[in-house]
Order: structure tokens, then sequence, then C-alpha cells
């Protein structure tokens, strides 16, 4: 039996895609991981995963890559678009130009992607896209604005794919993490912005914290949260929606809560109450 031939993209060591790639690896695919630094793939060798260099904004670079994995293995059975960046901060605050790059990468990167092996999969008549979305699709929170914009985003696009995409035999698939355990809280550590003339000084412990709530001590395991996708994304129908991890019911059930409860349990979860206070102090 042909092994299914599977493109994932943000494989760096420590995060979900590097679990991504052993886990369909494990389940039989064969298995093209990518990241923007081959050094950050290391060790995936030893799943029998091929390793590739690419950034997902550089549309030049999709295409050598996804026309090198055809050419290599004669087709792309399933896109798994999990590459993304962080971005932390109050929607007054964020820099703009590191906001764009969060939108390019998230959005458009996935964009380019999709497009690219869709219309090789819609000439083969079968394939499977996963685009990677987030809890925060569902409901955003204060200081995750533009990430939670992305992920939104995300979501909506592929919502359309489904559709669009589905007259040609391919399959649109959205995960949606929860708390997973992941460098994602390093990684949001460092995109942190809370610039001194901020309106939100008084709460910047609140901001900082923000970069690492999903990465608590009941935070999903990463390899538990991959080889629970994997599975539904190999099975001949998949979920339109795959929503797993701690915390994620939660996010979920705010999706369609009255907007006055979701703002009440935010203000006081990422401090924002505490400016009212500060308020009237003055």
């Amino acid at each position: 039996m042909t092994k299914q031939v599977v493109l994932i993209t943000g494989c760096t060591q420590g995060g979900i895609g590097y679990s991504f790639a052993k886990k369909f690896a494990e389940e039989g695919c064969q298995v093209v991981a990518t990241a923007r630094r081959i050094e950050a793939l290391s060790g995936l060798e030893e799943f029998g995963c091929e390793k590739e260099a690419l950034d997902i904004t550089d549309r030049q670079a999709v295409n050598a890559v996804v026309e090198k994995v055809i050419e290599r293995f004669g087709h792309i059975d399933v896109l798994v678009n999990n590459a993304g960046v962080p971005a932390v901060g109050a929607l007054m605050d964020v820099d703009l130009d590191w906001a764009e790059q969060c939108i390019n990468t998230n959005v458009f990167g996935t964009l380019v992607l999709s497009r690219v092996v869709a219309k090789h999969m819609a000439n083969r008549g079968k394939g499977k896209i996963v685009n990677v979305g987030s809890v925060v699709g569902y409901a955003s929170t204060p200081w995750a604005g533009i990430y939670a914009m992305s992920k939104a985003a995300v979501h909506s696009m592929s919502d359309t794919l489904r559709m669009e995409l589905k007259p040609f035999g391919i399959q649109v698939v959205v995960v949606v993490p929860g708390s997973i355990k992941s460098n994602i809280g390093t990684a949001g550590v460092k995109t942190v912005q809370v610039p001194e003339d901020s309106l939100y000084t008084t709460v910047s412990n609140y901001i900082v914290a923000r970069a690492n709530l999903s990465q608590g001590l009941k935070a999903t395991p990463t390899d538990a949260f991959a080889s629970h996708v994997a599975k539904r994304v190999l099975k001949p129908v998949s979920p339109r929606y795959i929503t797993y991890g701690y915390l994620c019911s939660i996010f979920y059930a705010f999706y369609y809560l009255p907007f006055f409860i979701k703002d009440f349990f935010f203000s006081r979860r990422f401090g924002l109450h505490l400016l009212y206070k500060n308020e009237k102090k003055d």
C-alpha cells in the first residue's frame, strides 16, 4: 500500500508541528517536515521524516518546496498548515510591523500554501488541507488581539475553502488546539510589548502572564494532542473541526455565551477591572 505523503509546516523542535511530524510518521505516512531553519528539525530523520527549510511568507520558496515534494513522491495527500507566530500585547501597543508579520505568516502564509497544494490535489481529485487555528479563534482575549485576529481569519478562511474545494474531492479540516504544552509560551514572551506610554502599564504583569497562559501544569502534552489529531485526520472522512486540549471546552462555550458574560469574565481574568479602580483613585 502506498504511503500517504504529508507535508507539514512549522515543525520546530518543542512545538506542535514537531510532534505532528512524529505522529504522522508513526501512523505510516511519508512525512515532509519543514521549518524556517533546517537545524530546528533535528531528530525527525529518526522517524523517517524528510526535512526541508521553508519560510511560508516566501512565495517562491513555497512553490519550490511543493514542486520538490511532488517530484520526489509523486503527490501530496495531506497538507498541515501549522506554522505560525504569536503576538502578545494590547491592540493599542503591539508594533504594527510585528502585527503585519503575524498576519502575513498565520493567514497569508496558510492561504498561499493551500492554494499551491490545492491545485495539485484538485488534479488528482482528492486530498486534505489541515489548518491549525486556536481556541482564541472562538473567543478572543485581552492581550492577544492580533494573534486571535489571525486565527479567527484562519477559521473563516478554512470554512470557505472547505466549500470551494469540496467539488474537487478536497477535504478541509480546522484543528483547534486548547492549552497544549509547547514552545509557544517562550516565543510569546519574546513578543510582549508594553511601551512606557502605554495605557496599560499598571497591568503589565497580566500582559506578560498572558504569553504563558497556555503552558500551565494542566496543559495537554504535545504528543498526546498530535496523536489525537493525526488519527482523525487520517480517517477516510475527517471531522470539519478537531477541537482538543485543556481549556478548549471553556473557550468553545464562550463562543456561544452572551457577550456581557464573556466580557465580565475576561476583564477580571486579565486585569482590566483594575484599570477602572485606578481611574477612580485619580
